[in-house]
């Protein structure tokens, strides 16, 4: 893993539009989400990718299995980490590890129904914890949040939103909330992790001035725990 930090990531499709806005907000980190489509030509979104010169993680698709090309595209960006749903068979899961051994790219899998997903997959075939919050809250009912503790220190990469439990907030940047995230992003830096923090958003916020606001929701965190 590069660097020895918390630090913030946006998330946004393969969009020329969108990179330059993260880019010109001051962000320098990305997950970059895929689906069928964008994996139709891999080598014209690493052309694009490669434009810009951001640390990158990918989503990969719930739509298709296509683990040539997302291999490829991952060693193309020198991507980090990638994050895969539990959506896949046994035969399935051991093709994409063949797909990915020798490439730099730290698999990881999401908890999205329950945080023992993803546990399954540490123990049995060596991948990562993606750690989405927002999916971990609704499952613990938004309560014990200090227990998250437990599993932020096991966590490969990160996943936050403005959601907490019982609000609306569903895939809304992290400042939407700003006490309870400030709040979360204490835990995670207690937790000692180092790493991307991806900001979920959905694509209406994918704009300069949102990515802006996270800058500086993200920033004025770091500075207060500098």
């Amino acid at each position: 893993m590069q660097g020895t930090e918390i630090v913030i990531a946006a998330k946004c499709g393969p969009d020329d539009r969108i990179l330059s806005a993260i880019k010109d907000a001051g962000l320098h980190d990305v997950e970059l989400y895929t689906d069928s489509n964008f994996l139709q030509k891999p080598s014209e979104t690493i052309i694009l990718c490669n434009n810009f010169p951001f640390r990158y993680a990918i989503h990969a698709p719930i739509d298709t299995f296509q683990p040539a090309e997302l291999a490829e595209l991952a060693e193309g960006i020198n991507a980090e980490i990638i994050v895969f749903h539990d959506v896949f068979w046994e035969d399935e899961w051991n093709i994409i590890k063949r797909y990915f051994t020798g490439i730099r790219t730290k698999i990881c899998i999401e908890n999205v129904s329950t945080i023992h997903e993803s546990t399954k997959f540490m123990r049995r075939l060596r991948m990562g914890r993606c750690l989405d919050l927002e999916h971990l809250q609704m499952e613990a009912g938004g309560v014990f949040e200090e227990e998250f503790l437990k599993v932020m220190k096991t966590a490969s990469h990160i996943h936050m939103s403005g959601y907490s439990f019982g609000s609306k907030m569903w895939h809304t940047p992290i400042y939407c909330s700003p006490d309870h995230n400030i709040y979360l992003l204490d835990l995670i830096k207690r937790a000692g992790y180092s790493g991307l923090v991806v900001s979920e958003a959905r694509v209406s916020y994918q704009t300069l001035s949102e990515f802006k606001k996270l800058n500086e929701f993200f920033q004025k965190w770091k500075d207060n725990n500098s």
